[in-house]
């Protein structure tokens, strides 16, 4: 039985490993609480303006409750400012954990950025920490760090026991992207 006082209080859950599907993860628990009527921000702090089916889908349904965003510079081995843009995108992301309305904030690929230093630990933390009471918050990628993985509330890890790649077979648009 849930304890009242922590009834209504947002957890925040962290997706991780090096298996394919902590982004596709996030997307379930997006549409169950869009299904709830929640208003829902997803950011994705690695795909850039690169196309994907999420980008198209969720441009399509054009949900008066989801905010979808790409703020990341692209892939973190392609060129670009990636902590310029980690960096833009982390104050959107600030602005969103504070925002009354904001039921689920999603964080894709934000243990990435965490990864490569392109933003600053400390400061990501204090701000979940500090984020709206009821706020639930989705940080998916792979190499969590530790500090974050201990003040998560539900941590899965994802492993990988084969993938396709591993035999020549690129990404698939509709299965990968």
């Amino acid at each position: 039985m849930q304890k009242e006082e922590n009834r209504n209080a947002g957890i925040l859950l962290n997706i991780t490993g090096n298996g394919k599907g902590k982004t596709t993860s996030a997307f379930g628990i997006t549409i169950r609480a869009l299904g709830w009527g929640w208003k829902v921000g997803f950011l994705q702090f690695v795909k850039g303006s690169f196309e994907t089916g999420e980008k198209r889908f969720f441009a399509s349904l054009n949900h008066p409750s989801l905010l979808f965003e790409q703020v990341g510079a692209g892939l973190s081995w392609h060129p670009g400012n990636h902590k310029a843009m980690a960096e833009a995108g982390w104050k959107r992301a600030e602005a969103l954990l504070q925002d009354d309305q904001m039921d689920l904030l999603v964080l894709d690929e934000l243990n990435i950025a965490l990864h490569y230093q392109w933003l600053d630990l400390d400061r990501v933390l204090e701000a979940l920490k500090n984020r709206k009471t009821r706020q639930h918050v989705v940080v998916t990628g792979r190499y969590a760090p530790e500090k974050l993985l201990e003040v998560s509330d539900l941590v899965s890890e994802v492993h990988s026991l084969k993938h396709p790649y591993e035999k020549g077979i690129p990404a698939i648009r509709g299965i990968d992207f």
